[in-house]
C-alpha cells in the first residue's frame, strides 16, 4: 500500500474497511472525516454512501498515509484488547496519563503527529521502524 496507484476494487475494499473500523470505534461522522483527512472534500451527511460501498474515497498520498495509521492503530488495539473488540472505542475516548490527560482520539484528531503518537504508544515496534 506504499503506492497511491490503487485500482478501483482496492479503493472500494479499503474504503469499506476504514468505514467499518471508524464505525466500530463509534466516532462521530465529522471526526471520521478528520481522521481520514477528508473533512474538506466530503460532507459528514454523505458518509453513508461510502459505508454502503456506493462510492470510494479518493486515495491521494495524504489519505493513504492516514489510512495506514488508522489500520495500524486498529491492529494494535486488537492486540492490546484481544478479548474485547468493543473496548477499543472506549479506550480512544478515555484520558491517558502519558498523553498529558488527553484522550487518544484528541491526539489523533490533531493530525499526523498525534496519530503517530497514539500508534507508537500502542505498538512499540513502530518506534523501532522510525
Amino acid at each position: 500500500m506504499d503506492t497511491i496507484n490503487l485500482n478501483e476494487q482496492e479503493q472500494a475494499q479499503l474504503t469499506l474497511q476504514l468505514t467499518k473500523i471508524l464505525e466500530n470505534w463509534k466516532l462521530e461522522d465529522a471526526d471520521q472525516l478528520t481522521l481520514l483527512g477528508l473533512q474538506e472534500t466530503i460532507k459528514p451527511r454523505h458518509l453513508y454512501q461510502y459505508r454502503r460501498g456506493d462510492k470510494s474515497f479518493n486515495f491521494d498520498e495524504k489519505t493513504v498515509k492516514r489510512s495506514q495509521m488508522i489500520l495500524g492503530i486498529y491492529e494494535s488495539l486488537g492486540t492490546t484488547f484481544p478479548t474485547n473488540k468493543e473496548y477499543a472505542g472506549v479506550w480512544l475516548k478515555r484520558t491517558v496519563k502519558k498523553f498529558k490527560h488527553k484522550t487518544p482520539l484528541e491526539l489523533m484528531l490533531s493530525g499526523d503527529t498525534g496519530m503517530n503518537r497514539v500508534w507508537h504508544f500502542l505498538d512499540c515496534t513502530q518506534g523501532w521502524r522510525s
